[in-house]
């Protein structure tokens, strides 16, 4: 069976349902609900989602989506499908845009208002259980806050594995919808609330013009070539990971037959010393326990050293 609904976690998809215009609305409930604000957003104007830089030796920034509310509020919100080497410190230069961009002309006390920084992780950032962290600059010693203007909230959806009927809270339901809507063919009772059913409807195959299908087709291959690409690289370095370590175990194998030769040649060594040793004292007529205890050597080498000697 085709699916319903458009998946949200697709570049396409998560700007149909959260960047355009017509589900404002969408996003407004969204970021509400995920941010847990102290008041609903009434207004939201989208900012341009390209940030040029001030000079041409700088670097630009380009935002899934990129906006602001009636009380100065701005908010980045972004899919990330992989991970990316450097992913923190990319989410760290992005939130300076934000930042700059309210710097003010002429004199200025340097006042900001509230930056959010939102991604939605089709992949895991932290070890522990929790899908949802939030971030902001702490003292390290107290974990007192040191200002609420800068806020990064991550949701990772791999660890989001609430079922329909553990769904409680708003925030958990958006994040159903996100994770579980190409899985669902009719929109279930618990998530037919709020605006949710707005979302469906944005989210429905079979309104989506031609042009839209064919940009979300464009989509989804690029999801399932950036997959596929993932799963490759990481296969491939399972595998070198896997020959470095035979790689690695033959060396070390080989080191440890060359120190074992080096063990067994010094003990050769000092064996041959001991007997010569013996041969001096018995020549003398030490006692045997004397040349034993003087010696090291075992009652049975000195009696093999003794019956060669006299064979000879």
């Amino acid at each position: 069976m085709f699916p319903r609904y458009l998946d949200p976690t697709t570049d396409f998809g998560f700007k149909k349902l959260f960047g355009e215009e017509e589900s404002k609305p969408i996003l407004k409930s969204f970021l509400f609900d995920l941010l847990e604000l102290p008041a609903p957003i009434a207004e939201l104007t989208f900012l341009p989602t390209e940030q040029r830089p001030r000079t041409p030796q700088e670097r630009r920034g380009i935002f899934d989506i990129y906006c602001i509310d009636e009380n100065g509020q701005r908010f980045i919100v972004e899919m990330q499908k992989v991970r990316q080497l450097h992913f923190k410190d990319r989410a760290l230069y992005y939130s300076t845009f934000p930042i700059v961009q309210q710097a003010e002309k002429g004199d200025w006390n340097y006042q900001l208002n509230p930056v959010y920084c939102v991604g939605i992780l089709n992949f895991t950032l932290y070890r522990d259980d929790r899908f949802i962290h939030r971030l902001q600059i702490t003292d390290v010693e107290t974990h007192e806050v040191f200002s609420e203007k800068l806020t990064f909230v991550y949701v990772e959806l791999p660890k989001f594995n609430l079922t329909l009927d553990q769904l409680t809270t708003h925030r958990d339901k958006w994040l159903y919808f996100i994770k579980h809507a190409t899985e669902l063919y009719e929109v279930p009772e618990v998530l037919n609330d709020e605006t949710l059913p707005l979302a469906f409807q944005i989210a429905e195959l079979a309104k989506l013009t031609e042009e839209d299908i064919y940009y979300y087709e464009g989509s989804l291959k690029e999801a399932r070539d950036r997959y596929a690409e993932e799963q490759t690289a990481r296969i491939l370095g399972m595998e070198a990971g896997r020959e470095e370590g035979r790689k690695q175990g033959r060396e070390e194998g080989r080191e440890e037959g060359r120190e074992e030769g080096r063990n067994e040649g010094r003990a050769l060594g000092q064996r041959e010393k001991a007997i010569q040793i013996a041969q001096a004292l018995i020549e003398q007529q030490v006692p045997v326990e004397t040349v034993l205890q003087v010696t090291g050597l075992t009652r049975e080498e000195l009696q093999s050293f003794l019956s060669s000697t006299q064979n000879e």
